[in-house]
């Protein structure tokens, strides 16, 4: 798998939305991600992790937990992750159930959250998703661990270099 893109919004440390372009990376296979203690870079591992799998980088950070306590009630919890893998292009998005302020009358409605798997047939066009390949939490999931062939515990230890391990 080769990250293309990620992009989050009222998730952990980021309030706003924040774009991060692997392309940058122009094909390198390893990279890393460096800052300063509480620059967020464990929340970019976790963005990733939670956009693949619904689960974040580490057991003691839980998925529910990851929205950002500084943006308005009404702003969706959301992260998009682009990647490549076997020549083919593909976008997962998840959102986290929240509550948001009731379009009509007064409280709050719960939004659920969802999910979107798709393989990607415009990538020049970053609006062109492409064919749905799967929706709904669990099944994006499976696809998911059946595409990259890993659960997401293996992803992590695999994957990602535990950190303080």
């Amino acid at each position: 798998m080769r990250p293309i893109r990620l992009e989050i919004q009222a998730f952990g440390a980021y309030a706003g939305r924040q774009v991060f372009d692997f392309a940058d990376l122009k094909g390198r296979s390893l990279f890393l991600i460096a800052g300063p203690t509480g620059s967020g870079k464990t929340t970019v591992l976790d963005a990733i992790c939670f956009a693949l799998y619904g689960t974040t980088s580490g057991g003691e950070r839980k998925p529910d937990g990851m929205r950002s306590d500084h943006v308005p009630q009404d702003v969706a919890t959301e992260v998009t992750f682009d990647f490549d893998l076997g020549g083919k292009s593909y976008r997962v998005r998840r959102n986290l159930a929240y509550q948001r302020p009731a379009k009509r009358g007064e409280g709050t409605t719960a939004e659920p959250q969802n999910s979107a798997l798709w393989e990607r047939t415009g990538v020049d066009d970053p609006a062109d998703e492409g064919r749905v390949v799967a929706s709904r939490w669990e099944k994006v999931t499976r696809e998911v661990e059946r595409l990259l062939g890993f659960r997401d515990d293996e992803f992590r230890q695999v994957v990602l270099i535990p950190q303080g391990r």
